[in-house]
């Protein structure tokens, strides 16, 4: 049987990198919700601080959010979707986030200046009773993908590394420097 990520010859850092370098690039994430046995994805655009949470915008009535509010664990996904098809190891991150929504005005503050600098939008707009909301994902696991489908065989067990989430914290902080 073929273990988790054996073949692979990138060390523990330099996946915490390639994820880093996803994070930094790419600002779409895909999101995972489930309500009542109901499963749903939603692309959103989201932007990750210091602490490695994610913030993004929605309209409290769309789908995903009406999930999040009935159970707020989530997943995400981010990955280069422009790749050819098998050329995509160490280009997918899986995040397991638990998500709230965000009430105080200074945290909204905070989301409005990192999602929407320099824009004339109302932050009114997204605290009650706005028809809008900030969402903060605060992730609890977090892999990366190490083999490409062209490098399975039928001995392999997993396709996915997890990492540790402080050492990522520090790359994208030393990244955002």
């Amino acid at each position: 049987m073929t273990a988790l990520g054996e073949g692979t010859k990138m060390q523990s850092e330099d996946m915490v990198a390639r994820a880093a370098e996803l994070l930094g690039a790419l600002p779409y994430l895909n999101l995972a919700t489930c309500c009542d046995g109901r499963p749903w994805s939603s692309p959103v655009y989201a932007v990750a601080d210091g602490d490695l949470c994610f913030y993004w915008s929605s309209w409290k009535d769309a789908v995903h959010s009406v999930n999040l509010a009935a159970n707020p664990m989530a997943a995400f996904t981010i990955y280069d979707s422009t790749r050819a098809r098998g050329t995509n190891n160490y280009r997918c991150l899986y995040v397991e986030c638990s998500v709230s929504t965000v009430t105080g005005a200074p945290e909204a503050d905070k989301a409005f200046k990192m999602l929407y600098p320099g824009q004339a939008v109302e932050l009114a707009d997204f605290l009650a009773p706005g028809l809008k909301r900030f969402y903060k994902a605060t992730p609890g696991k977090a892999w990366l993908n190490c083999l490409s489908e062209r490098e399975l065989t039928p001995q392999t067990l997993k396709m996915r590394v997890e990492l540790d989430l402080q050492a990522l914290k520090r790359s994208v902080t030393a990244a955002q420097r």
